[in-house]
């Protein structure tokens, strides 16, 4: 996957006027990056503003001038998760036949590939843990989070039925995201050359599929 940032997404992220200019973006870009390293290689308790600003090679204080706090900063990785997956996600439908559904089975193979990595699992867990223990649990910023997860896949579900209420597409790319979510928790206890691995993701890929498509959505109730 890319480690580039969207530098349109660094600037909703940043304090105003810090990171209009090329260096600024650069600076804002590299803590952003040193940030998911750190959540992706160390253990959560070592996640500080201080180890953040060594991670990256500036001073505290330079930190603090982009991100005052540990929660602007956390939030701040959220604009890089996307672009990191919109851009993965790109790469992947390019490779693939231009029919709806063949672009979505592979951004879908490529997530169930992703989550089987050590870093993508060690990060997506420290950084719940980390965005929960900065609204006492809340579930406020998860839903934050999950709101550009779940906009991407609509974006992607949409066009196997376009005429499908905007509703129903986002309650689709929910579920996904949430089996999705789910194998990154419980393939702790899967070993990847397991035979047993492989049948769970092939079982939650057509799983995925069937949500998308419709086939395995039950109706509402009243």
């Amino acid at each position: 996957m890319t480690r580039s940032s969207d530098p349109s997404s660094l600037q909703k992220s940043v304090r105003r006027g810090t990171a209009k200019r090329r260096p600024g973006k650069a600076t804002a870009a590299r803590l952003i990056e040193a940030a998911f390293e750190l959540l992706e290689t160390e253990n959560l308790d070592r996640f500080s503003m201080r180890s953040v600003a060594q991670r990256a090679g500036v001073s505290l204080a330079n930190l603090q001038y982009y991100f005052p706090t540990r929660s602007d900063l956390a939030k701040a990785l959220y604009f890089h998760i996307e672009a990191r997956y919109r851009t993965a996600y790109e790469q992947c439908t390019a490779a693939a036949p231009a029919i709806p559904i063949e672009r979505l089975k592979a951004v879908l193979r490529f997530n169930m590939q992703d989550i089987t990595t050590r870093p993508t699992r060690r990060f997506f867990i420290q950084f719940w843990a980390l965005l929960g223990s900065m609204d006492d649990f809340s579930g406020k910023y998860l839903g934050e989070l999950y709101a550009i997860d779940i906009e991407q896949l609509s974006e992607h579900i949409r066009p196997l039925q376009p005429d499908a209420p905007p509703e129903e597409i986002a309650r689709r790319a929910t579920l996904i995201a949430a089996v999705t979510e789910g194998l990154t928790v419980v393939m702790g206890n899967v070993r990847r050359g397991d035979p047993g691995c492989k049948a769970l993701l092939d079982a939650a890929f057509e799983l995925m599929i069937n949500i998308a498509t419709g086939d395995a959505m039950a109706p509402p109730r009243p």
